[in-house]
């Protein structure tokens, strides 16, 4: 007995398996915005730490000439004030290397996103032995940032490209939850008590200079205060901006573990939501940063 033909699918079903195909194939060649929109937050975020690290080395200088010029009334070199911040500015080094080994990770991750080309920077692979060599961060901390580093900088994150943005979402994921952390204490603990001494030296000026003339020089004496007011103003704002930044860089790390626990759904609507709320923080945060410095 012959088997009787399959019947032939309707032109309304062809239509609709072709209309499948194509959307599994196009699946692979669309940019996951979740992604993309991420790294192009958190690559902002990391974009305002020079700002912050250039001004805090400016107010060290500052609060240096002030002690100088209270310990000392003759000329003071800048040698003087190079010696008093040294130890500043080395700490501020070391922030801002990490903070350009976490901006190249981010940059990659968009690329491969995007499916193009990883730009091959053999500079922040050694940024990383840089930042162990100067330390202030523990062991693991400094794998996690040497770990980013050789990512970034590798040539092999070219043939990486979308087949492989989750699994370099997953490999990563614990190096940036270790930096973003360390990041966030070196400017919660460390650089927001930079500004704190600041205060306190400033104070110390003003309130001796005030103290010495203001009964021979009352309008001088005003003169004082009112700079005195603005800057005290700004170092507060600096402060409170610092923290913000701080805050910043734990909500990148919660977004970046928000890309990790939905890696094999990077196109989902509800990641893509948490990414959206995620970013708002950091605009918010952003918008802060700019304001003081």
């Amino acid at each position: 007995m012959r088997r009787r033909a399959a019947p032939r699918p309707s032109p309304r079903a062809r239509i609709r398996r072709l209309t499948l195909a194509v959307a599994a194939l196009t699946a692979g060649c669309a940019s996951p915005a979740a992604v993309t929109r991420y790294t192009r937050s958190a690559t902002l975020v990391t974009a305002k730490l020079p700002d912050l690290t250039d001004a805090l080395a400016s107010s060290c200088r500052r609060t240096a000439s002030y002690r100088l010029r209270r310990a000392s009334g003759d000329w003071y070199g800048e040698d003087s004030v190079r010696v008093a911040c040294a130890g500043r500015e080395s700490a501020l080094r070391t922030v801002a290397r990490t903070n350009r080994v976490l901006s190249a990770y981010f940059a990659a991750l968009e690329s491969l996103a995007e499916n193009r080309l990883t730009d091959y920077d053999s500079r922040v692979d050694a940024l990383g032995t840089a930042v162990g060599e100067a330390g202030g961060f523990d062991r693991k901390q400094v794998e996690a940032i040497e770990g980013l580093a050789r990512f970034a900088s590798s040539r092999a994150t070219d043939g990486y490209r979308r087949t492989k943005l989750r699994d370099a979402i997953g490999a990563q994921n614990e190096n940036v939850q270790l930096v973003t952390g360390a990041l966030h204490d070196m400017l919660e603990r460390d650089l927001t008590q930079l500004l704190e001494n600041d205060v306190a030296a400033q104070t110390s000026f003003y309130r001796g200079a005030l103290t010495e003339h203001s009964g021979a020089e009352p309008l001088t004496a005003i003169l004082v205060r009112d700079a005195y007011d603005e800057r005290a103003a700004q170092l507060a704002e600096r402060s409170a901006a610092v923290r913000s930044l701080a805050q910043a860089l734990l909500t990148v790390g919660r977004g970046h573990q928000a890309l990790h626990d939905a890696r094999n759904h990077l196109g989902g609507k509800k990641l893509l939501a948490t990414i959206v709320s995620n970013t708002r923080e950091l605009d918010a945060a952003i918008a802060r940063v700019n304001k003081a410095f």
